[in-house]
């Protein structure tokens, strides 16, 4: 018998009313994607509909390049400005079991080692984003002005000559992992990014919930087979840090903003 298709939004009335009404209500930015929980002869998927066919096509790009075996959903179907993908059941990650750790590190190392390749900084954009968004830090008040001039002679400092670069998961928060039987999946693709300085994802991890255990963490990474890409680490955590921090702000999300993570550096 051939199927027929039921689907429900996957996130609350709520939470799609503040999305919707970001930008007029506190005149920030907010995603343009929605997401449903469909159903086809009790298998279930999950449907992404983006803002505009070419994030649907990055997004199908990305993992075909990677492959779903590496911790990645299927992906069933890519129409347009939607794609659909198997929807994986399983236990929620938690990063205080080593178990769970280790599978997290292995995950990164499997995306760090696909096609990466080391670029002169020189040759990137980092750098001058990373002047514009410190700059516009404190043109926001965010950071002072004595502030951004520390972190941008700091900067200098930190800066490599030569930056690995490729795939990175650019969202790592708990919620987009699941332990299913096969192994861990991360189950939010859009934050499968390529052309990313390796060592995003774990900045954006010090910030959720790895705290002090970066270096570790990073070990174990290159341990099982990712570039050494522990000297490029500092500066590219700060480039993430001012990219996130401005990215907050645009949305409005001021109670996640906090400067004092700057000091350290």
């Amino acid at each position: 018998m051939i199927g027929r298709f039921s689907h429900r939004p996957a996130h609350s009335l709520a939470r799609r009313l503040v999305d919707g009404l970001r930008s007029r209500l506190v005149g920030g930015i907010g995603k343009s994607q929605s997401v449903y929980f469909v159903n086809i002869l009790g298998q279930r998927y999950k449907r992404v509909v983006f803002g505009d066919s070419r994030l649907a096509e990055v997004v199908e790009a990305n993992l075909e390049a990677v492959g779903w075996g590496a911790g990645l959903p299927r992906l069933v179907l890519r129409h347009e400005n939607e794609i659909w993908l198997e929807y994986v059941t399983g236990r929620a990650l938690d990063v205080r079991q080593a178990g769970d750790l280790q599978a997290l590190a292995e995950f990164f190392a499997t995306l760090y080692r696909h096609d990466s390749r080391q670029l002169p900084v020189a040759q990137t954009h980092l750098h001058t984003r990373l002047q514009t968004d410190l700059a516009f830090l404190g043109d926001a008040g965010v950071l002072p002005r004595q502030r951004v001039g520390q972190l941008l002679e700091a900067a200098d400092g930190l800066k490599p000559q030569f930056i690995w670069s490729g795939l990175d998961y650019v969202d790592p928060v708990t919620k987009n992992f699941v332990v299913a039987p096969r192994g861990l999946v991360a189950i939010d693709v859009e934050s499968l990014q390529a052309g990313q300085p390796l060592g995003t994802g774990v900045a954006k991890s010090r910030v959720h919930w790895l705290g002090d255990g970066a270096d570790e963490f990073i070990a174990r990474i290159i341990a099982a087979g990712a570039p050494d890409f522990r000297e490029q680490f500092r500066y590219v955590e700060l480039c993430f840090l001012a990219a996130w921090t401005k990215r907050k702000l645009f949305a409005g999300k001021r109670r996640h903003i906090d400067p004092e993570r700057f000091t350290c550096f």
